[in-house]
């Protein structure tokens, strides 16, 4: 059987991989759980500088799998631990001092939706769709409510977790979802001209502009630019000579 999941290293860059073709890379709770798995490995290993997030085959990823039905209905308590693995992933994408580059092509969609808006850096194909469908099926898709306007415009946001519609990639990019958009055929030829361009910067000056951008995103513009200061009079300091 199929690995839910597959990683792979290169020299200093990883490449995790959802690894469901043939259910447009759903993610199922043995996949949430080897993300995570993974994401911590990842974040434990020193010598690694950059996460490529991919799905096999032709959609990124479609979401998470759809729950069983209401003859072995889950309860709350267990409704909610699995619910938490959503948020686990989210927070240790946000807090893995590598960077982090979604490599989007096909439909990108609720869960995978998140992990492509979520990434440091999201680089999509042409065909690419993006949207939160959770309402369509009766749920409000709370865990997303709670990030997405950060990261768009709120009455965009609304729309899209209110109707459940799919955007282009040319919106998603206007949008601020995604960072650049390219012909499908080019997609494989940009990503490795931004790792290119990312493993020629200083490693160190890039952990600290992680580092920064995860520990201020609560902080308000004198809090963060104090907070700014420090880290980099601390970044300067410690340098070598």
């Amino acid at each position: 059987m199929a690995q839910g999941l597959l990683v792979e290293r290169k020299n200093s860059v990883v490449t995790v991989t959802l690894n469901r073709p043939e259910k447009g890379n759903t993610v199922d709770d043995a996949t949430m759980d080897e993300m995570i798995t993974a994401l911590k490995q990842v974040a434990a290993q020193q010598d690694t500088r950059i996460v490529l997030l991919r799905g096999a085959g032709e959609d990124f990823c479609r979401g998470r799998e759809g729950h069983s039905t209401a003859a072995t209905r889950p309860t709350a308590m267990q409704i909610r631990d699995n619910l938490r693995k959503i948020t686990t992933v989210n927070d240790l994408l946000s807090s893995l001092a590598e960077i982090t580059i979604a490599v989007v092509q096909g439909r990108a969609l609720g869960f995978g939706a998140g992990l492509a808006t979520r990434a440091d850096l999201s680089i999509a194909a042409d065909n690419a769709r993006f949207g939160f469908p959770e309402i369509k099926g009766g749920l409000p898709p709370a865990v997303v409510m709670s990030y997405l306007s950060r990261w768009i415009p709120r009455k965009k946001a609304t729309e899209m977790v209110l109707t459940g519609m799919e955007i282009d990639a040319a919106e998603a990019e206007r949008l601020g979802m995604i960072n650049r958009v390219v012909p499908a055929s080019k997609l494989e030829a940009e990503v490795e001209a931004w790792v290119s361009l990312l493993l020629k910067a200083d490693q160190a000056a890039l952990r600290a502009c992680k580092q920064f951008l995860f520990d201020s995103q609560q902080m308000g513009p004198a809090e963060a630019a104090t907070y700014g200061i420090h880290l980099l009079a601390t970044y300067l300091s410690s340098r070598p000579s």
